[in-house]
């Protein structure tokens, strides 16, 4: 039994870099496909894509999915905060700012998740815990404060958009921790695919974009291949991985391992391919910002 749990532990570890992987490139991926779709467009495509592989996958009887006798309301309510509210955050929150200052952003939500547990699930921090939120939040502003292009007036709606994914991030952690009780992983990101898609598709048509995006996906080549990334990598197959490590490990754990690995991709794509600001104060914010997350996590249990 001992060394079925190692194997275990093993196998979440190396799904981490993979998931990272993926994700630390949505960033970029969702910035260079903006330049062509409207936000909303481009959410409704994107979970489009994740629940059509899904249904695909549920049809061939390759995945299985069962919701009879278990608690449906939970399910749904991780499907409204994840992705309905967090994705329309962080693509807004992308749209207007830099790449690397979004992964730095995003760093911070092993950190909020146990600031909301001590709130309001009355879970204790101790001084380690507050140090490391006052120093994952000091490489936030170090790496944007600092930044050449740094303009409250031009960025500052891109930073609240950014607080407020961080939160509902969250959030979402909480209850797809709670939720992994009943349902598998499967189960949990093939509900937020569909919840995704049938809500963005409908805010997009009311706004009245109808099938623009779609025809586009058929005519430029460069928005289809950002679009089936984002949907199969960054809406499938990287939640998948996400809720499959927050039902093995504790919450703040799991978040912990993935958000660092996301950031350190990001930051380094926004640099290198979508030519982000790079000096001493990315080095120094991204640094502060991940010791601060990482000590968050030694020595805390279950979150």
């Amino acid at each position: 039994m001992k060394g079925k749990i190692t194997e275990q532990k093993w196998f979440i570890y190396a799904l981490v870099p993979i998931c990272a992987l993926m994700w630390g490139m949505s960033y970029l991926g969702t910035s260079v496909t903006l330049d062509y779709l409207g936000v909303m467009e481009l959410l409704a495509l994107r979970w489009t894509v994740s629940a059509i592989l899904f249904l695909i996958l549920i049809a061939l009887r390759i995945v299985k999915v069962s919701y009879k006798g278990k608690n449906v309301k939970l399910v749904l309510l991780v499907g409204i905060l994840q992705p309905c509210i967090y994705a329309i955050f962080e693509t807004l929150g992308i749209k207007y700012t830099t790449t690397s200052e979004s992964s730095i952003f995003i760093a911070t939500i092993p950190l909020m998740v146990l600031v909301i547990g001590a709130l309001f699930l009355h879970k204790k921090n101790g001084r380690r815990t507050i140090l490391a939120i006052c120093m994952a939040f000091a490489g936030v502003i170090v790496c944007v404060a600092f930044s050449p292009d740094f303009s409250l007036g031009g960025k500052g709606i891109g930073y609240l958009f950014l607080l407020g994914a961080v939160i509902s991030g969250a959030v979402y952690t909480h209850t797809s921790s709670k939720a992994s009780a009943e349902f598998d992983a499967i189960e949990i990101t093939f509900t937020i695919s569909v919840m995704g898609a049938v809500f963005f598709n409908a805010v997009s048509f009311a706004m009245g974009n109808g099938l623009r995006g779609y025809a586009l996906c058929f005519t430029d080549m460069k928005v289809l291949a950002g679009v089936l990334f984002l949907g199969i990598c960054c809406s499938c197959l990287s939640y998948l991985i996400f809720n499959y490590v927050l039902g093995k490990l504790p919450t703040a754990i799991g978040t912990n391992l993935v958000t660092n690995s996301v950031t350190a991709v990001g930051v380094i794509s926004g640099c290198v391919f979508a030519g982000d600001p790079f000096g001493w104060y990315t080095v120094l914010g991204v640094a502060l910002t991940i010791c601060g997350v990482c000590i968050s996590s030694v020595g805390n249990g279950e979150q």
